[in-house]
């Protein structure tokens, strides 16, 4: 792990990094001059009536907004590639009990009543028929193995919805780098498309997490001879940590052809372990994914009799 820190510290500096909690509010841009920075357009042609979230609700942000997004596009991300995002993301949103627009997730899989887990006040309550195989239980080590299904989503939507993460917050003077990933990402373009799908982490992260606090930050590399992506975008919620390269044609056309390094970033707060687990996912497909299992092992005390 100081290894992997060591390697960010040297390679790349941090552009914005933002530890999120309830309570306290960030407002990105200047809200006397509003340009929406996603399709070009000020007032009077678009209205800014609307709280941008420059991440999404559903992860548990209720702290970081922008200025720099109109109404038009806050509903068609929210209705595009952030709902995707949410999608995929539910199982464990509800598992870790992240609070987003409407409360915890509920999960329902089976008209029958097969499962259904809800967060109560307590902890997850959870209704289970293990014979229609969404559970397994071992008591012998006290683990449960849940079977779950993610939300229909489109997996390029997805990635869309990290880069307009990142490009939500990336500074001013930045954004001349990243106008092939903006032109990907706006609502109303559906002709351009990446050369390549940009490298993208998964990190599930042991042990009890804070659910109400969200990290966030965006890199961009020092020096443009080191051989790897230009720009990466992090985020960790839960038990999840995120990180996607940040698609920059206009700084990383060096890279084409090379091998390029590829770490993840570390994670750094005190409760990890060595037990995480990273796999490195390949999210290319506009094609709708239905019902795709994601399988959580979760450990449990002493079972007690109702």
């Amino acid at each position: 792990m100081h290894e992997l820190a060591a390697f960010y510290d040297e390679h790349y500096k941090t552009v914005g990094s933002w530890t999120l909690q309830p309570g306290h509010r960030i407002l990105l841009g200047n809200k006397e001059d509003r340009r929406c920075r996603f399709c070009g357009k000020g007032k009077p042609e678009v209205s800014f009536r609307a709280e941008a979230h420059a991440i999404p609700e559903c992860v548990g942000n209720k702290s970081l907004f922008t200025y720099h997004e109109c109404d038009f596009c806050n509903q068609a991300f929210g209705q595009g590639c952030e709902n995707d995002f949410g999608n995929w993301s539910l199982p464990m949103r509800t598992m870790a009990r992240i609070c987003g627009k409407a409360g915890v997730p509920t999960i329902k899989h089976d008209p029958a009543g097969g499962l259904r887990i809800d967060s109560h006040p307590d902890g997850l309550r959870i209704s289970v028929d293990e014979a229609e195989g969404f559970l397994d239980n071992d008591p012998a080590t006290r683990t449960l193995t849940f079977h779950l299904r993610r939300g229909p989503y489109r997996p390029a939507m997805v990635v869309k919805a990290m880069i307009k993460m990142a490009l939500s917050v990336m500074p001013e003077e930045a954004m001349c780098n990243f106008q092939h990933a903006l032109a990907f990402i706006k609502p109303d373009n559906s002709s351009v498309v990446l050369a390549a799908p940009p490298p993208f982490f998964h990190t599930f992260v042991r042990g009890a997490s804070a659910r109400d606090r969200i990290v966030f930050a965006v890199l961009t590399r020092r020096r443009d001879d080191f051989i790897a992506p230009y720009s990466y975008v992090l985020l960790r919620y839960g038990n999840e940590m995120l990180q996607m390269a940040v698609p920059s044609p206009e700084k990383d056309s060096a890279l084409i052809g090379k091998r390029v390094t590829l770490e993840p970033y570390p994670c750094t707060t005190k409760e990890d372990s060595a037990g995480n687990s990273t796999m490195l996912l390949k999210l290319v497909s506009m094609d709708f994914i239905r019902d795709e299992q994601t399988i959580i092992t979760m450990t449990y005390g002493e079972q007690r009799p109702l």
